[in-house]
This record gives structure tokens, C-alpha cells and sequence, in this order.
């Protein structure tokens, strides 16, 4: 089964990577207009997300946008030895620090923890989805830990070649309640 997530994986990766700035940029906007119009969206006071890079959609003018709305942003920082996340409010971008792989994430000794039961709504990355809304991620199982608890909503955003029929599940896998598609 990993073997065949590895390939999946690559292939989208891939996918992502060619697609041109013109068509990104059109995606993108597509999928953060829907994203804001959702029902999780306008009810949630707390949100939560990563800090993108690379190929992946950019969160930076979600976050903003969240801001604007007077909502507060939480963001994630990797716990490599447990491969768990604790989420830290973010309130200006000058709190984030660059860690391992070019990763953006909250400076934990200037942003306030913040609980998992505190977050409203979970903005869940993704490489690829099904039709049922599993997800294939980066393959660190950190978000897999990390919804085992969680009891918010949770949305992603994909492109649509981003979503196939069926994808490989494992017994901890769990589908995002909410999946907003852009073609």
C-alpha cells in the first residue's frame, strides 16, 4: 500500500509542479472564494492551517483574509520524535521561523499553544483525495495523530485532478468532512 501511495504522490506532485502561474493563480483564487463562501468557513472564529510551500496552495492570503475578518489563525508545529502537531495562534507572519525543509511555522517562544478543542475549523493539506474525502498526504502521518482527537470541522481544497475515485485507506485514516473542488 505504500508503495502504491508513493506513486500516487509522485504523480500529482508532478502534476502540480507543471501546472503554469496563469492557471495556478486561477485555482487558487477559485478555491479560497469557495472555500470562504462555505458554511465552516463563516462559522468558525478559530482556524486552523499550515503555512504552504511550494507546488501547494498558498495560504498566506487565507490567513490574511482570516485576519481581516477578525478571526484567529492557528498554525501548526511539527513534533518530529512524537510526529504530532501543536498548534500556536499566529497573529503577524514575523512570529514564524524556518525550520527543516524550508518549513514556515509558529516560533513557539513569541505565539500563545493554542488547544485542539479550541480550533473551530481545520484547513487539512492534502495531495490527493477521493470521492469519500480520505486524503493522501505527505506520508508523515502528523495530521493522521493528529484528528484521531480532533473535534472540529475540517475542509480541504483541491484541484480536481487532485481527486480520484478511490484511494489506498489504512484503519487510521479519516476523511476531511468537508472537500471544496476547483476545476
Amino acid at each position: 500500500m505504500d508503495n502504491q501511495k508513493a506513486f500516487l504522490r509522485s504523480q500529482i506532485k508532478r502534476k502540480l509542479v507543471e501546472l503554469t502561474e496563469e492557471k495556478r493563480k486561477s485555482i487558487q483564487v477559485d478555491l479560497q472564494q469557495k472555500l470562504m463562501q462555505s458554511l465552516h468557513w463563516k462559522e468558525a472564529k478559530v482556524i486552523g492551517l499550515t503555512i504552504s510551500v511550494g507546488y501547494e496552495w498558498d495560504t498566506k492570503q487565507l490567513i490574511q483574509e482570516a485576519w481581516h475578518q477578525g478571526k484567529k489563525v492557528v498554525v501548526p508545529k511539527c513534533n518530529p520524535n512524537e510526529k504530532s502537531l501543536t498548534f500556536y495562534q499566529l497573529e503577524a507572519f514575523d512570529q514564524l521561523e524556518t525550520v527543516y525543509y524550508q518549513l514556515q511555522e509558529p516560533n513557539p517562544t513569541i505565539t500563545r499553544e493554542v488547544l485542539s478543542n479550541q480550533i473551530d475549523l481545520l484547513i487539512v493539506p492534502g495531495l490527493l483525495f477521493d470521492d469519500a474525502h480520505y486524503r493522501i498526504g505527505h506520508g508523515g502521518g502528523y495530521y493522521d495523530r493528529f484528528l484521531e482527537s480532533f473535534s472540529g470541522k475540517t475542509v480541504s481544497v483541491a484541484w480536481a485532478e487532485q481527486v480520484i475515485r478511490s484511494i489506498p485507506t489504512e484503519p487510521f485514516d479519516i476523511p476531511v468532512n468537508e472537500l471544496i473542488v476547483s476545476s
